[in-house]
């Protein structure tokens, strides 16, 4: 079985991003992420709007396991979500 694809939304300045970061790297999973202070002003708010509905309190980082949205470092979710509990 393929392993979900992981996307991950985090901030440069963010503390719990980079630890989420580690983690995954650590567990050999593969992922995208989109640092999203960094992007152009007009790409960010447009971001923003598409998360509104899930993620309103704009919270970091946040973590797309398959079609599924993860808010914040929640490492337990994250690892049962990934298979690694």
């Amino acid at each position: 079985m393929a392993e979900p694809r992981v996307r991950l939304l985090v901030l440069s300045t963010c503390l719990q991003c980079k630890a989420l970061q580690e983690l995954l790297k650590a567990n050999d999973i593969a992922y995208e992420t989109t640092v999203v202070d960094l992007m152009l002003k007009d790409e960010r708010e447009e971001l923003f709007r598409q998360m509104a509905p899930y993620n309103e309190k704009k919270a970091f980082p946040v973590t797309f396991i398959g079609d599924k949205a993860i808010i914040g470092f929640q490492r337990q979710l994250i690892m049962e979500e990934l298979g690694l509990n």
